[in-house]
């Protein structure tokens, strides 16, 4: 059972070339908009962060003149307000593209399960009927997700008084952090959950989630913890290089990991509704109501 994982991934990567057009098609336009809008910020903040050291320089070196000198800290605080106003841009533009494209590739994979074709209108119409769930349960995993690093947060304050809990500040961390890719397997499957059936969102999803799983969290610890480990490895990489276009490829990787993970959530959820005994005809009916 350790190993079951394994037919997941199979079993999501033998499922990828059904409705291979539209998913190319999807693919493209996420990896499109993603990079453009990485290449916009990186260029922009970089520009913006160069020109405020550069006059931070400036300040100790500069005459006792007081008008310089404020002249200097003005422009540098105006240009940590751009940056600012930047980096929120950024954030919610990626959540914009990042919530359509989610939607779209578990609706694509959800319609490939079941063995049909899907067209370009019949998805727009399934996006239509499925974003307002896919927002509010985004949202109720976004306030779990924040929930939870303030409370780890809180119970590791007293541990950074003393220099000699260093060692029980990491061991609390890296604890946190497994049982975080623990619990987070229903808060991912909330979201297949709430794109896939009719009138679930929200906590509502997020209990059907759980129950769904229920029997099957191993499977989805591991693939949590694989997708995880794959992702850090990646952001570690763009950390280390400073070619753009090397941490384009790298950003473009992390977005190609993502659908994939999306995909072998949903194959997961469907796994575990069949290891229950529940039928599927119900949620296939479910699924093509959206194009009535």
């Amino acid at each position: 059972k350790l190993f079951s994982f394994m037919g997941i991934l199979k079993e999501s990567i033998q499922l990828i070339p059904k409705n291979g057009k539209i998913m190319g098609l999807i693919t493209m336009i996420y990896l499109l908009f993603t990079s453009i809008f990485f290449l916009i910020f990186k260029s922009m903040s970089d520009s913006l962060l160069r020109d405020m050291f550069i006059k931070e320089s400036i300040i100790p070196i500069s005459s006792a003149n007081g008008s310089t000198i404020a002249s200097l800290l003005s422009s540098i605080k105006e240009n940590i307000k751009l940056v600012l106003v930047i980096d929120f841009a950024f954030i919610f533009s990626y959540f914009f593209i990042s919530f359509f494209s989610t939607n779209a590739i578990i609706l694509i994979f959800a319609t490939s399960y079941f063995s049909e074709t899907l067209s370009v209108k019949d998805l727009g119409i399934k996006i239509f009927r499925s974003c307002i769930r896919l927002f509010f349960t985004m949202f109720y995993t976004t306030i779990l997700v924040i929930g939870y690093f303030f409370f780890c947060l809180s119970m590791s304050t007293p541990l950074f008084s003393s220099m000699n809990d260093f060692l029980k500040v990491i061991a609390f961390a890296i604890l946190s952090y497994i049982f975080y890719l623990y619990i987070s397997t229903v808060w991912i499957l909330a979201l297949v959950v709430s794109t896939v059936e009719e009138g679930c969102y929200g906590i509502i999803a997020l209990g059907k989630a759980g129950k769904i799983i229920k029997g099957n969290e191993m499977k989805g610890f591991i693939l949590n913890s694989l997708f995880n480990l794959l992702a850090l490895m990646i952001f570690q990489a763009t950390l280390i290089v400073h070619n753009m276009i090397i941490m384009l490829i790298m950003v473009n990787a992390c977005c190609l990991l993502k659908v994939f993970q999306l995909v072998a959530y949903t194959v997961l959820y469907f796994d575990c509704k069949k290891n229950q005994g529940d039928e599927i005809i119900e949620l296939q009916r479910s699924i093509d109501y959206s194009k009535i």
